[in-house]
């Protein structure tokens, strides 16, 4: 999808929101304000998602279902991810020599 109609999506979505919701229907209003705040979202992000890997989308996207199942799976996940993000790989260092300091 292109970044100029994800960005007029959302617009909509969130005035739509905000003109329904003091009304009766309030369920249409907040679901249109999520909606457009996530549309929001991923259009300020758009641009560096570009760089992120499928493979890791493809397995945010089965985590997502797995917590969606099992939400008590959540708390296993997390420190799972942040474990896994620390010891990731780092492109473009180079690793640092041990200097012995009597040389």
């Amino acid at each position: 999808m292109q970044r100029h109609a994800l960005g007029v999506f959302a617009i909509v979505l969130l005035v739509v929101g905000v003109a329904t919701y003091g009304r009766e229907d309030t369920a249409v209003a907040g679901a249109c304000l999520r909606i457009g705040a996530v549309l929001a979202l991923l259009w300020l992000a758009m641009p560096q998602l570009r760089d992120v890997p499928p493979w890791l989308l493809g397995s945010l996207g089965v985590v997502l279902l797995i917590v969606l199942r099992w939400p008590k799976l959540l708390w296993a996940i997390l420190p799972l991810a942040a474990v896994l993000w620390l010891l990731r790989p780092r492109i473009g260092r180079r690793a640092r020599r041990y200097t012995d300091p009597r040389d």
